[in-house]
This record gives C-alpha cells, sequence and structure tokens, in this order.
C-alpha cells in the first residue's frame, strides 16, 4: 500500500536516501529540511479542505530527525500532535529524545524510534507497519 510520507531531515545526503528508497517502494514522499519547514508544510497539507474533517492528518506517517535547526523534531511532534494526536510519528534519529515531555508522553502509542544508524531496509519496514 502506498503512503503519503512527510520527513524532516537536514543532512541532505540523508535526506536523498530516505526519499530515494521510499519512492522506489511506490510511497509519496516530501522532504523538508528543518523541523520549522516540516511543521509548515504539515499545517499548509492539513488545511486543503480534504483534510478538515475529523481532524484526519495529511499523511499517513511523519518521520522527523530530533536535531535540526529552528525547531527539534519533539518540537514538531508536540505540535503536531496537540491538532491531530493519533498522527503517526516515527523519530529517526542518533539522539535520545530525553527530559519528560508531556505531550509526547499523552501520545506515545503513535510515537516510534529508529535509532541511527539503521538500515534503509529497516527504515521501509518500519514505515510500512
Amino acid at each position: 500500500m502506498a503512503l503519503n510520507i512527510l520527513i524532516a531531515e537536514d543532512n541532505d545526503f540523508t535526506a536523498l536516501q530516505y526519499n530515494r528508497i521510499l519512492e522506489k517502494c511506490g510511497h509519496k514522499v516530501i522532504v523538508t529540511k528543518d523541523g520549522e519547514e516540516c511543521l509548515q508544510r504539515y499545517k499548509d497539507e492539513k488545511k486543503k479542505n480534504e483534510y478538515k474533517m475529523l481532524g484526519e492528518s495529511p499523511f499517513d506517517v511523519v518521520v522527523l530527525d530530533q536535531s535540526m535547526p529552528k525547531k527539534t523534531g519533539k518540537e514538531v511532534a508536540n505540535e503536531i500532535l496537540k491538532t491531530t494526536p493519533n498522527q503517526r510519528i516515527i523519530f529517526a534519529s542518533a539522539y535520545a529524545l530525553g527530559g519528560e515531555n508531556e505531550t509526547t508522553e499523552d501520545f506515545k502509542e503513535n510515537v516510534e524510534f529508529l535509532q541511527k544508524p539503521f538500515s534503509l531496509t529497516k527504515l521501509i519496514r518500519q514505515v510500512g507497519n
């Protein structure tokens, strides 16, 4: 099944690898370079009429790096989950999220973690689950 995927990754090479492998699997992929751009793209897509009803998400999964310019992955996840609590989020990061976070904790059933480095095969499996 083809998925609609939003990715936030500030490393150009890594972003390119994610994009290529996921598109090769038939998924529609949008890549952003920082947390702020990711959040804006998410909000823009959500504003489109087809997603206004029932708090639906415009994306099947959002893949976030934790350490990014402008907004961290954790900040982006918290803002997304406030408006779309059922959004599936995968953190793909070498860094632990660290610290207590009530919002992420409240929605932990929708938040997954992939510890870098990981194989692209593992990313494909995680996204497809």
